[in-house]
């Protein structure tokens, strides 16, 4: 809105600093004109890894993770968001298989000498684990299931709170592309003890540049999205963890009562 030669946010009612911003800089509103259920593709286009045709399947693999990991916003700022679900799933099976075997891997050779740093209970525990773990046949045939299974449900979990916060200018695919890409990070799971810390911060750092790109939407309400999934589960598990922590206070407070 234009006063008196000075233009206000049409939502908080505030003074905006430069009338061609996309964003108002004080509620976060979006200022240009709604792109409606998807945004047009006018200056997006394939992604190296979905221009392997031109590029070469290696080549425009090598390309991508080097994009998204150096240049995120300029990668998802010109990402296509639509073009089909294969392409992007199949880059992130590649990875995080990638990621996921490095770190079955250090988890079989460094297993023996943790364990002498163990307790008994600790050891049976970490013994029942690698049964059951990754390092398992049964584990390591479950990979890429599993893999799929957490893509769809972090896109679906990601773009039900992007709805929430009036943040979802593009479809469910666009957010499917984001997380499908934002998974590169996967690789640095090739570094042992802390490559999976190193991968998950970097992965959601990713995800947040990666919807406020391909969304259009402002980082406020991309970073609600991503971080408040994490502080729900957060949560949950504190909540749990009370409610166990109480029981078991409980039971032996009846123990001890029974043996006074």
């Amino acid at each position: 809105m234009l006063f008196g030669g000075h233009v206000f946010c049409p939502f908080c009612g505030k003074e905006i600093i430069d009338e061609n911003q996309a964003f108002c800089q004080h509620c976060g509103a979006r200022l240009v004109a709604e792109a409606g259920p998807a945004i047009a593709a006018a200056g997006r286009g394939k992604t190296p890894w979905e221009d392997h045709e031109n590029t070469g399947f290696f080549n425009g693999f090598l390309k991508t993770v080097k994009t998204v990991l150096i240049t995120p916003s300029d990668f998802f700022r010109n990402m296509r968001v639509d073009g089909g679900l294969t392409d992007p799933l199949l880059f992130a099976m590649i990875i995080g298989m990638i990621g996921l075997m490095f770190l079955s891997v250090w988890d079989i050779l460094l297993h023996n000498p943790l364990r002498n740093f163990m307790t008994p209970e600790i050891k049976a525990a970490a013994d029942s684990g690698m049964s059951t773990g990754f390092a398992s046949p049964v584990g390591a045939a479950m990979m890429p299931f599993l893999l799929i299974l957490w893509i769809f449900l972090a896109t679906g979990m990601l773009h039900l709170f992007l709805m929430i916060v009036r943040g979802a200018k593009a479809g469910f695919e666009a957010t499917f592309r984001v997380v499908s890409y934002s998974v590169s990070p996967f690789l640095f799971m090739a570094i042992p003890y802390c490559g999976m810390l190193i991968s998950m911060i970097w992965v959601l750092t990713l995800v947040v540049i990666g919807l406020r790109e391909a969304h259009e939407t402002s980082g406020g309400r991309a970073s609600i999205a991503v971080l408040f999934p994490l502080l729900f589960c957060c949560g949950m598990f504190a909540l749990a963890a009370v409610v166990i922590m109480g029981a078991v206070a409980a039971s032996f407070g009846s123990l001890m009562q029974m043996y006074k």
